[in-house]
């Protein structure tokens, strides 16, 4: 296995810096990264066809004085709603394309664009340009450390470069801006990462198990670069190993289970597992379907792990059963943003001689992972989703392989394990095969003994590594420090305009330290009832644009109510026949919207101020006003799904495009269908919507107008009696705890008829005599 010899500290600070050239690109075209790539793709190509550059430097012909405004603050933010009809000054300094923007994107198979490899340089300088390039020329991401003091350009550096930033969404109310706030589930890809995969490492890219050919040195060499850069990152010393594996921190769990060899009946006796309450699915399924003993650690009043109960526990485990102990906890809850006592209960597991593992799948793009910040503290392992990293798709947790299995096609993601080497006691790696051996004969096999090796059988997911690498050091290169300060002050942003509210009820205590992730439910006193999570989602999207997300956040035991009503609601989802059954030999119906569930989203330490306020404004909007829009939608009992009534539920999302309508025509991608314009999806909106349509105050305006005018439009136009009943048995009426569109109608009709008679206080006209 090849190990790279960087320095370190010089890597870092070269990888902080990126090209002026796509710099002042991003800015000359309003930090629309989509414009702005098509530009610097053709500049880039115009260059390389005049010079050999050095693989670490692309040279540009902007002036000096051009180039030293990139330190200055940019007061020319994109507005939120402005129109991607984007116009470039004519008197831009930047070179633009002579060709339309579709003929730029349009990429021939035969002539990639940006990629010329007789000028690529040898694979020992694109080597170095990816491990010591410490002339400080590294043409990646922007010097953090001149940006510091102004966090407003920082938060341009990552927010603008986001592929996707400014794209705009057809909705069933209207085109708008996307806003994304969902790094909770996965991040986003950045432009300066994929430019650098495409010119630096695609060119050379070939399998690694070899070093006798250069392309596969090449790879070898950026793969085990990424290895040593993510110890570093996280002070790993000589007794931890990292490892890339399966499905993000699932598989990494699933991987350490079997290193751990507990379905074997012999060892599993010996352990016990103790998790916290606040667990994700994937780190109490694995070792629960193991059989091993299960222990869970209630919280305490406080809503962080009782560390009374498991010092209890720990003691009466090692001392009294005399059987092994494994501790397993998020170090973040995913549903909350929550954040355990790490340190101290390391410290409180390593007493015991216990192992302690950390599940950092929510945790880790927020905050600083230390293996070693003392020898008790030490973390055993931690399990880590490099996806949820911005820039990280395609990095382990989000990269494909495909396999069939009964016919039926199944993508596996990888993940990301750092662990103790002392944890390594099986004789067989976890996933013997290719790569894993020194030798296999008809009689023998001896597996390798390097760690890293042995535990990653077959071809790895090379790139997904190699760009693992890259969001360690942009996470590393911005620092924790300015990451933790932003995201307390996101917290207290939305904690002080929340924490008093009637109408949106925050998951989670509120005093103690957490993520800028929040999970919420939204009461409508007047009904009695919470909005259905789904339609909360639905809304955020059609109305302002915004990715949220809506469920349990596979975090069930964490979230659920008392086992008794758990129960009772688990009929109504299973597919268990059996079940459908209750004590009374009453039938329950299946109806997936009786699932309990909330609404997530997060707040990312690099989006600015505005598009924050944007975000709770928007739900502050729907906590007051959210279900006066009920009668406009439809639901599906068998997918809990909320769709508009006046489109079908396959048009629900207008532009959606298919792989299946993709094809290869004349060396370009083509889409054979063609997705419906605006003018066609306006067609079919409700006359309360175009009504709305011509303001010009954005989304929020539009969303009151609409409000507003909600009563004489269900008055006058929506019907009800198509829809579809909850056939909820009537001894578990009780239990409905969603509001439906129809008791909605009612709480407006009687609003209209309150502002109809306001409007006509006394009659037209009044009999002349009075009888007596």
């Amino acid at each position: 296995m090849a190990q790279s010899n960087e320095n370190i500290p010089d890597f870092l600070t070269s990888m902080a810096n990126i090209s002026l050239a796509v710099m002042q690109h991003l800015r000359a075209y309003d930090w629309d990264v989509e414009a702005a790539a098509e530009s610097y793709l053709y500049s880039f190509q115009r260059l390389r066809t005049q010079e050999t550059p050095n693989c670490g430097r692309l040279n540009s012909n902007l002036d000096r004085s051009t180039s030293e405004s990139l330190n200055e603050h940019n007061d020319h933010s994109p507005q939120p709603f402005a129109s991607d009809d984007h116009q470039i000054n004519n008197e831009s300094q930047i070179d633009s394309p002579s060709s339309s923007s579709s003929q730029q994107l349009n990429h021939s198979l035969r002539e990639p664009i940006g990629v010329d490899l007789s000028n690529q340089g040898s694979f020992i300088e694109h080597s170095n340009c990816f491990t010591s390039n410490t002339d400080g020329s590294f043409p990646l991401f922007p010097n953090i450390h001149e940006h510091y003091h102004d966090k407003q350009q920082l938060s341009h550096c990552i927010n603008s470069n986001i592929i996707g930033n400014n794209l705009m969404i057809q909705t069933p109310w209207g085109r708008r801006k996307a806003i994304y706030a969902d790094y909770t589930a996965t991040g986003r890809g950045l432009f300066c990462i994929e430019q650098y995969m495409l010119s630096h490492v695609l060119p050379f890219y070939a399998n690694t198990h070899s070093e006798n050919s250069a392309f596969a040195t090449q790879t070898t060499k950026f793969r085990e670069s990424a290895r040593s850069i993510i110890k570093k990152c996280v002070n790993c010393n000589n007794d931890d190993v990292v490892i890339f594996t399966g499905s993000g921190s699932t598989a990494a769990i699933h991987k350490t289970v079997d290193i751990l060899q507990l379905r074997a009946d012999n060892i599993r006796n010996q352990y016990v597992v103790f998790v916290s309450t606040s667990e994700h699915h994937s780190n109490i399924l694995p070792w629960k379907e193991t059989g091993v003993e299960f222990v869970q650690i209630p919280n305490n009043k406080q809503g962080l792990l009782d560390q009374n109960v498991l010092k209890t526990k720990l003691k009466y485990y090692r001392e009294q059963i005399k059987k092994n102990i494994i501790c397993t906890f998020s170090a973040a809850s995913n549903v909350t943003g929550i954040l355990a006592d790490v340190d101290p209960i390391s410290e409180l597991v390593h007493e015991h001689e216990g192992l302690i593992f950390w599940d950092y799948a929510a945790a880790a793009p927020h905050v600083h992972i230390n293996m070693n910040p003392s020898e008790k503290a030490a973390k055993d392992a931690v399990f880590i989703s490099t996806h949820k990293f911005v820039g990280g798709p395609g990095a382990p947790g989000n990269s494909y392989k495909l396999f069939k299995k009964k016919d039926i096609l199944t993508l596996l993601k990888l993940g990301l394990l750092i662990a103790k080497k002392k944890i390594f006691t099986n004789r067989v790696p976890s996933g013997p095969g290719g790569g894993t051996v020194n030798y296999v004969t008809r009689q023998a096999v001896e597996y390798t003994k390097d760690i890293e090796t042995r535990e990653e059988g077959g071809t790895p997911n090379i790139l997904g590594s190699i760009r693992a690498g890259l969001v360690f050091i942009l996470k590393h290169a911005i620092g924790h420090e300015l990451i933790d300060d932003r995201e307390k002050k996101l917290v207290d942003k939305f904690i002080q305009r929340f924490r008093d509210s009637e109408t949106l009820l925050i998951l989670g205590p509120l005093d103690i330290p957490r993520l800028a992730i929040f999970s919420f439910l939204i009461y409508v006193p007047s009904i009695g009832k919470y909005l259905h999570h789904n339609f909360v989602c639905s809304l955020l999207n059609d109305l302002f644009g915004i990715q949220v997300r809506s469920g349990c956040s596979c975090a069930g035991p964490y979230v659920l109510i008392d086992d008794e009503k758990a129960d009772i609601y688990t009929r109504f989802i299973t597919e268990d026949s059996s079940r459908k059954v209750d004590n009374h030999n009453l039938e329950i119906p299946q109806n997936s919207l009786m699932k309990p569930g909330f609404t997530r989203f997060n707040l990312s330490y690099f989006i600015d101020d505005e598009e924050v306020n944007y975000i709770l404004d928007s739900i502050d909007f729907i906590a007051q006003n959210g279900w006066r829009f009920l009668p406009l939608y439809m639901y599906d009992s068998k997918t809990a799904i909320w769709h508009p009534r006046h489109l079908l539920r396959e048009n629900h999302f207008i532009e959606v495009h298919q792989l299946e309508t993709t094809t290869f025509q004349d060396g370009t991608i083509q889409e054979t269908t063609s997705v419906p314009n605006s003018s066609q999806s306006f067609s079919r909106q409700l006359s309360l919507v175009s009504s709305s349509l011509s303001l010009t105050g954005g989304p929020l305006q539009q969303a009151r107008v609409m409000c507003e005018k909600m009563p004489e439009h269900v008055y006058k136009h929506l019907n009800f009696l198509t829809d579809a009943p909850l056939a909820i048995p009537q001894n578990y009426k009780d239990l409905i705890w969603f509001i439906e569109p129809k008791e909605v109608v009612l709480e407006l009709l009687i609003e209209l008829g309150r502002k109809q008679q306001q409007a006509h206080t006394s009659p037209p006209f009044k009999p002349r005599y009075k009888t007596t």
